[in-house]
């Protein structure tokens, strides 16, 4: 049996474990409608009202569904699952289990601020509050909920951080030492003419040094890091059907194996939808849909034995696919269109790569690049790739079917902001 097949057998066998739990595992309950954390937890009627109480509840064998609405809340995985027994969170969006009427499960990472407590700082379009604990930036609910970019990100000891903020729209600057945050909205207005929050929340779900976790249909917004994040040491993780947005990654792997990520949309995070990184061995990427990142899908620092399969990856700012010393990688199947650089970026990586659609929009956009950057490593046209590189050469260039459409999130937003009030109405007995 050749790698791939083997590999795509696996996925397959860990989305069948994925839908299944042991019957002797507790079944937890959070329900924003009824939810009361004096509860246990164990039946829709018992429910908890805050999903934290997840965080040291769940043990090996457990699942727990949560109910529609708007959390602003992160779960830690405090506990082991194992392979007969996985710790499975299910956003039960359909209410099926939970009992609530139907709606979105919102886990975000930023919360409302007072927009008062802003004054115009001397450059225009900056303004500054003081906030004693650290904010991990800001974004505006009223625009595509990109968050803003951190200026100390640049790692460069010339740069003065005030000076970038005030020259760069949708950036700010969090002062450790005087406590204060200074921020560039994206049309230079004060913050009252937006609906802004501030980032206060790492990730939505943390899974650290643990193991046979699953986390199946949730929305994620505006972390720190990421949607999901399985970190270092843990593995055999499973991500489902979720949607990640306005984070650094949608999905961050690090440090972790054995993780499979498929059937989700990842967008507006800053710096990949998935990124695979720090030895995150045998990372499978399935069926997912990415646009609109720096990169769509990435795997670097030595992540080998990687696998995409069926993924779409569109109008990325840099790269569809990004392949950087993860070696004994394999794409099957992806579509990579109009991202904005290279469809295919490949950094040191022995890979193989077959079967798949590259579509370019601009003339500067290339379909491959390789580095080291010569000039034999910059393809312009899937011909002239499979003519030096010897590889996709049964995959096509154009015609790579209708992409997905993309997500309202405003829509989605209001929707899980308005959910609870909704239901409740909804749910209260007839007089």
């Amino acid at each position: 049996m050749s790698t791939f097949f083997r590999a795509v057998i696996i996925a397959v066998l860990l989305l069948a474990v994925a839908a299944s739990r042991r019957a002797e595992g507790t079944t937890y309950y959070v329900r924003q409608t009824v939810g009361d954390d004096a509860h246990d937890g164990t039946s829709p009627e018992r429910a908890w009202l805050h999903l934290s109480k997840l965080s040291t509840a769940m043990h090996a064998g457990d699942t727990a569904y949560v109910g529609p609405g708007l959390y602003r809340e992160q779960i830690d995985v405090t506990n082991d699952g194992t392979p007969a027994g996985r710790i499975v969170f299910v956003a039960d969006s359909t209410g099926q289990h939970t009992g609530d009427p139907p709606g979105v499960v919102m886990l975000a990472g930023s919360d409302p601020v007072d927009p008062a407590v802003f004054t115009a700082h001397s450059a225009p379009g900056v303004y500054t509050a003081p906030f004693p604990d650290r904010v991990w930036g800001a974004v505006e609910l009223d625009g595509p909920q990109h968050r803003y970019k951190d200026v100390q990100q640049e790692h460069d000891p010339n740069i003065v951080p005030l000076d970038v903020v005030a020259k760069t729209p949708s950036t700010y600057f969090y002062d450790e030492s005087a406590k204060r945050l200074y921020l560039h909205t994206s049309d230079g207005r004060p913050p009252a003419s937006h609906e802004l929050e501030l980032i206060r929340r790492g990730n939505g779900i943390l899974i650290t040094g643990k193991h046979h976790v699953t986390v199946m249909g949730f929305a994620f917004r505006n972390m720190q890091d990421a949607g999901i994040s399985f970190f270092k040491g843990s593995g055999d993780g499973i991500a489902v059907n979720n949607t990640s947005w306005g984070s650094r990654q949608g999905i961050r792997v690090y440090g972790a194996t054995n993780v499979l990520v498929s059937g989700n949309t990842l967008f507006r995070n800053e710096n990949s939808g998935v990124y695979f990184a720090a030895e995150s061995a045998n990372g499978v990427a399935l069926g997912n849909t990415a646009y609109e990142n720096t990169k769509g899908l990435r795997w670097s620092s030595n992540s080998v034995s990687a696998l995409a399969l069926d993924n779409v990856a569109f109008d990325n700012t840099e790269a569809g696919i990004a392949l950087e010393n993860a070696d004994r990688a394999i794409l099957r199947t992806n579509r990579l269109v109009n991202n904005a650089k290279y469809q295919l970026f490949v950094l040191q990586t022995a890979y193989d790569s077959e079967s798949n659609c590259f579509a370019t929009a601009e003339p500067t956009q290339l379909v491959a690049e390789f580095f080291p950057y010569l000039d034999a490593d910059h393809h312009r046209t899937l011909a002239e790739y499979q003519r030096v590189r010897h590889a996709d050469l049964h995959s096509r260039e154009g015609g790579c079917a209708p992409l997905p459409a993309k997500v309202d999130v405003k829509k989605l937003q209001a929707d899980a902001a308005g959910y609870s009030a909704r239901a409740r109405a909804m749910l209260k007995p007839a007089p």
